[in-house]
């Protein structure tokens, strides 16, 4: 399993970085902070293979089948930290252009197809418009998070490989959609939600990983059984109670800070507003009272 993720990061990053330098031809001059060919947007996505790296190929992913503490924060990683950087680049545009030029015209062209006005999608494409809409994605994302900590479920991926690759490669790709709605990256295929409800998604989002350490710090017995442990001297902290307290306290903090910088950019969209004129509310009847009429 090591050695496929391994060909993924390789491959997911030698595609972006060819798709990336196609799209900075298309700039005469140096691309802006927001643009998908920026410097930025390369330094977050690499950022992102990096950390999924660490998750899926360093020490963690084999220490994530012994430790439960290590599993928490392989968890965290995969479902807040590696797509919220991935998605922040922006990367289906680079990614588009990094395709060999035939896949990359089909592509381009099914979109504008399916762009045109009045041309009704095919049930393929409901169902994936369906399935991808900012709703239907938070839930799924609540249930994907807590799927995996049910006992026997868990334990299943401690049995087995494939389970266990089946499970980081769900939390992975629901945490990318999830992530793809929070920033607003292309393709905006359901359009761009109203900044209070990007808001309130990204808050929800917070909870699922916090909400499993909270319970799991007040059960008397651990709920999974891991080959190793460990306890920190003098306290009476072991590695299932730390991995509970790692998942209340940082679980969902990339989240609480994307809620953060979208309620700082709506506030600040609103401060930029210009003033009504004085013509238009200072007049006698809108000065009456509600349900008073002159």
């Amino acid at each position: 399993m090591r050695l496929l993720a391994a060909a993924v990061v390789f491959l997911a990053g030698l595609l972006y970085a060819r798709g990336w330098r196609r799209l900075g031809r298309f700039h005469k001059e140096r691309p802006p902070k927001t643009s998908p060919a920026s410097t930025r947007s390369l330094v977050l996505f690499v950022a992102g293979l990096a950390l999924l790296a660490v998750a899926l190929i360093s020490p963690l992913g084999y220490l994530s089948t012994r430790y439960f503490s290590a599993r928490i924060v392989q968890h965290m990683l995969l479902v807040a930290s590696i797509p919220s950087l991935l998605m922040m680049a922006n990367p289906v545009p680079a990614i588009v252009h990094g395709l060999p030029a035939r896949w990359r015209d089909a592509l381009l062209a099914s979109r504008r197809g399916a762009g045109a006005t009045g041309a009704r999608p095919g049930r393929l494409r409901r169902v994936i418009l369906w399935a991808t809409a900012p709703g239907v994605t938070l839930l799924a994302f609540l249930c994907i998070c807590w799927f995996w900590y049910d006992p026997v479920i868990h334990a299943a991926t401690l049995r087995h490989t494939w389970v266990h690759a089946i499970e980081l490669s769900s939390l992975l790709g629901i945490g990318l959609l999830n992530w793809w709605h929070v920033t607003a990256a292309w393709p905006h295929t359901h359009g761009t939600m109203h900044p209070v409800v990007r808001i309130g998604y990204a808050f929800i989002s917070i909870w699922p990983v916090k909400i499993v350490g909270l319970v799991l710090l007040f059960m008397p017995e651990p709920f999974y059984n891991y080959p190793a442990t460990f306890q920190f001297t003098g306290l009476h902290i072991n590695d299932y109670s730390f991995g509970a307290m790692i998942a209340w306290i940082i679980g969902g903090l990339a989240y609480a800070v994307a809620t953060i910088m979208l309620a700082r950019e709506w506030l600040g969209q609103e401060a930029d507003k210009p003033a009504l004129p004085e013509s238009a509310w200072a007049t006698d009847d809108s000065m009456l009272a509600p349900g008073i009429k002159r």
